[in-house]
């Protein structure tokens, strides 16, 4: 019998083939969910190695007249990652600056149309930019691009850019998937 032919089991009122698509689209997005969290605990870190690393080069500067070679370079590539490692989980969390008043006015239906339109332009650009980090990150590699003190090349920051912008497009996914359930509820 083909796949389309099978009679559909019920069970609480769900056909099996929409539970487990449920149940698929659940670990979709505990898997997305714990990479955001995990991305955040790095960016966590990162700050605060971040502030510790600062602290110790004014310390020392004011102190005893030495300051630490190649905190700039250091704190530079650090606030590349606390950038791009929290946005996942700020878009989970939906942290991001929403302006609503327009959106609020209208319809229930012309509410779902403007959150699956942005939600879907903002999966394009975060695709994009993995495509353009990715693509900067082999022209740095092939450059040579390195800090000007301590020489750390650049490109494993900007492969790890493009790594956050990935999971951030599956984040807005998931914030999206949330929209649609809560409307299909309604």
């Amino acid at each position: 019998m083909a796949w389309f032919n099978r009679p559909q089991v019920e069970l609480f009122g769900r056909t099996l083939q929409t539970v487990c698509e449920v149940m698929k689209a659940a670990t979709f997005e505990k898997t997305v969910t714990r990479l955001g969290s995990l991305f955040n605990i790095l960016a966590s870190a990162s700050l605060f190695a971040m502030i510790l690393l600062t602290c110790l080069d004014v310390s020392m500067r004011y102190f005893f007249n030495r300051p630490i070679a190649g905190t700039y370079d250091v704190v530079s590539l650090m606030g590349a990652i606390i950038a791009a490692f929290a946005m996942p989980y700020t878009m989970l969390e939906k942290g991001h600056v929403a302006v609503e008043i327009l959106i609020m006015r209208l319809s229930r239906r012309k509410q779902l149309i403007v959150e699956t339109g942005t939600h879907t332009v903002a999966i394009v650009l975060s695709l994009v930019l993995v495509w353009q980090c990715i693509a900067l990150a082999i022209d740095m590699r092939a450059a040579g691009e390195v800090t000007p003190t301590l020489l750390i090349p650049f490109y494993p920051i900007v492969y790890c850019m493009a790594v956050c912008f990935f999971v951030l497009s599956f984040a807005i996914l998931v914030n999206l998937l949330e929209i649609w359930l809560k409307r299909g509820q309604q």
